[in-house]
């Protein structure tokens, strides 16, 4: 196992909110995917069975923080999180990924993408500031 996948393991071993997301990162040649397993309990609207926009920002906000632990080692902390919900979600696992704009000493500036179904129709996407150390 490469090093930034064992700290990627060891960063969601920590996460206790990782564990109600149903949260799970896999290494792919371009990088890490990100999974969000569906639970009824992340329902926000029971009419249309959509999942809740505050499921999917922790989700994407989290992705953006086990990207940066697992390629710096560093602790992370949010700075800032705004997040554009572009299409209704679906009663489903939700995929996301992940994309370092600038990395400095102190901070980094990430963007993540999260989609179901197919890559091509998004469902939010978020950036944020995160904090290094």
């Amino acid at each position: 196992m490469s090093e930034a996948a064992e700290r990627m393991r060891a960063f969601v071993a920590a996460a206790p909110m990782a564990a109600w997301l149903g949260f799970s990162a896999s290494k792919t040649p371009e990088g890490f995917l990100y999974r969000l397993g569906f639970n009824d309990a992340q329902i926000g609207n029971p009419a249309i069975r959509a999942l809740h926009g505050g499921v999917i920002a922790a989700f994407l906000e989290l992705a953006m923080q086990a990207e940066l632990s697992a390629r710096t080692g560093f602790k992370i902390s949010s700075v800032n999180l705004a997040i554009d919900y572009l299409a209704s979600s679906r009663p489903e696992d939700m995929t996301g990924k992940v994309r370092v704009l600038r990395e400095g000493r102190r901070v980094a500036f990430v963007e993540a993408a999260g989609w179901q179904a197919a890559d091509t129709k998004l469902v939010a996407i978020a950036r944020c500031c995160l904090k290094l150390g």
